[in-house]
């Protein structure tokens, strides 16, 4: 079911009537994407700011009320949107609802804990430069999307967080954490009417800023051919490469999804099977695709011993270019398509993960689609389909590549790019 409250915030839910427990969320469309520069980081920010404190309770009694149910509470924010969720027994519900909507109606954002908060995200971006393999990541879609919104690190920078003050956070939330920018998701076990009237209770009169449509914080980019070298101590050389890829309506990141089976989605992969069970270069090895509202990325990870990067790198060309030349046979696609099917039904087994399916389809598409239009949507891939994305996506004049870590291979890793087609 789907319904818009008369403020503009929509819900979405779906009755799981076999499951024992029910999972709820607040969906905010706001981002990295949506953050100027001098913002960058902000919405992330604002994510922790929200348990530490409401009118109503302290950061302590927002964990106890949710712990005496046995109840779950986290937050995440993407690139794209914001997540406040819960998971609990159906009885609950109301308590999940009513907490979550404390937090985003509530908080004080008290400037005690808005200085104690800095030091925490801060070594939380610290953590994340330590992490040779993370950064690698963080920094292949940075650079890769250059010049749109999507190259901003979700987490945002040291220097930004230090300066945030109460009122741009206040701002910021007023500007973006609006009605209509609202998604409500539910999944499990519940009656619809107690569930409706519990979110028409707590956030029926919410009324944050001015009206307004839905935000759009989308913003073009040409991909091109770039690198990025960054040394650190360490033993392996962490690669990625990043190529064009579907965006998040796309019906065709089904048929990349099967791409990615074949190519580096699970163990009898053809980079996880050339490079860690021929060769045994890597311990990890895979690919994976992002998709976003307006744009999406394709990638390629390994981590390697530095004297192997190199190697790892002509392996991961040799797949590619295998792909260009040779398609994908009948058999690589029924397996692949196979194991989409298999992965997508085995994602559905969780009230959590279907509330996240809901909401996030419903705040950045506008629809939703079931499992079963889902897996007609799977059912419709062809091989045809699959072979036409190979050279759509593994354009080598369109791809970014970042090493990460000890790069003592660097000059033959340079020599190597440029044998790459497309790249001078």
């Amino acid at each position: 079911m789907i319904k818009t409250m008369g403020n503009g915030i929509r819900i979405v839910a779906e009755l799981m009537p076999n499951y024992n427990s029910v999972a709820a969320g607040i969906w905010v469309k706001t981002g990295s994407t949506c953050e100027t520069p001098e913002e960058n980081g902000i919405s992330h920010f604002i994510e922790h700011m929200l348990f530490k404190g409401t009118k109503n309770r302290t950061a302590k009694q927002i964990a106890v009320d949710m712990d005496k149910i046995g109840g779950q509470i986290n937050a995440f924010t993407s690139k794209e949107c914001t997540c406040y969720h819960a998971r609990v027994v159906p009885d609950k519900l109301e308590v999940a609802v009513e907490v979550l909507s404390d937090l985003v109606i509530n908080s004080l954002y008290d400037e005690v804990e808005i200085q104690k908060e800095k030091g925490v995200v801060q070594e939380e971006i610290a953590m994340v430069n330590d992490n040779v393999e993370e950064l690698a990541h963080e920094k292949i879609s940075e650079l890769f999307f250059t010049g749109s919104t999507l190259s901003k690190p979700i987490l945002g920078l040291a220097e930004n967080v230090s300066g945030f003050s109460r009122d741009d956070l206040l701002g910021y939330i007023d500007t973006h954490y609006y009605p209509a920018n609202i998604v409500v998701s539910v999944a499990g076990r519940f009656d619809e009417d107690e569930m409706i009237s519990s979110v028409q209770k707590h956030l029926g009169d919410y009324g944050r800023g001015t009206k307004k449509e839905k935000d759009s914080c989308e913003n073009g980019f040409a991909p091109a051919v770039r690198s990025m070298f960054i040394e650190k101590d360490a033993e392996q050389t962490h690669l990625c490469l990043a190529f064009p890829g579907c965006t998040f309506a796309d019906d065709m990141r089904f048929s990349m999804a099967v791409l990615n089976n074949i190519l580096g989605g699970g163990m009898s992969s053809r980079l996880f099977q050339s490079i860690r069970e021929d060769k045994g270069l890597a311990y990890s090895v895979y690919s994976y695709p992002s998709t976003y509202s307006f744009s999406g990325m394709f990638s390629l990870y390994a981590g390697t011993t530095a004297v192997n990067a190199d190697i790892v790198v002509g392996l991961m060309k040799q797949e590619i270019d295998r792909l260009k030349n040779e398609r994908i046979s009948e058999s690589d696609f029924t397996q692949g398509k196979d194991q989409m099917k298999g992965n997508y039904v085995l994602s559905m087994e969780s009230t959590n993960a279907k509330m996240s399916a809901l909401g996030k389809s419903l705040l950045l598409l506008d629809e939703v689609y079931d499992e079963e239009e889902t897996m007609a949507k799977i059912e419709a891939v062809s091989i045809d389909s699959v072979n036409a994305l190979i050279d759509d996506i593994f354009d080598y004049s369109k791809m970014s590549a970042v090493f990460a870590g000890n790069i003592e291979k660097r000059k033959e890793i340079e020599q190597i790019l440029e044998g790459f087609d497309g790249q001078a």
